[in-house]
């Protein structure tokens, strides 16, 4: 079996999901995909920040490829990659802006670890499955009632 051919039927697979259905199937990704090193690294940072939100996001700028921006401090923050590191795109297996929900929820469930008493809104802004140079994730701290 020619494993790429498979993921052509993956890809029209998921293009077949709602939202809700592509939110709940790639949460599950997401979490494999942090929890098997990234979320490590965020945890390092989490705690080199004490804890600190925008000491946070401000030390993201120190990994390899990553962007950090404090947009109003507490509140909301933008996240950028510089490349694609999702192990189907880089091995040519899958090239769907789709996957990016993957990525999306990766940060989400990274967050939430980190910050557990908190609640979170992660936007993608933009991608580079979705033709830009980078990937930005716009994320807002979501207040509680």
């Amino acid at each position: 079996m020619d494993i790429a051919n498979w993921f052509k039927g993956f890809e029209k697979g998921i293009e077949r999901l709602t939202a809700e259905e592509k939110e709940r199937f790639f949460s599950e990704c997401g979490k494999n995909c942090v929890n098997s090193g990234v979320l490590a690294v965020y945890r390092g940072l989490y705690e080199d920040a004490q804890g600190d939100m925008d000491t946070f996001f401000l030390k993201a700028n120190e990994l390899p490829g990553v962007r950090g921006e404090v947009v109003e401090p507490g509140q909301v923050y933008h996240l950028c990659f510089l490349e694609c590191t999702c192990g189907l795109c880089k091995e040519g297996y899958v090239n769907t802006p789709l996957l990016c929900e993957c990525s999306r929820q990766s940060v989400l469930y990274s967050l939430r670890c980190l910050w557990k008493d908190t609640d979170f809104r992660v936007t993608l802004s933009h991608s580079i499955l979705r033709g830009a140079g980078d990937c930005n994730m716009r994320i807002e701290v979501v207040p509680t009632l």
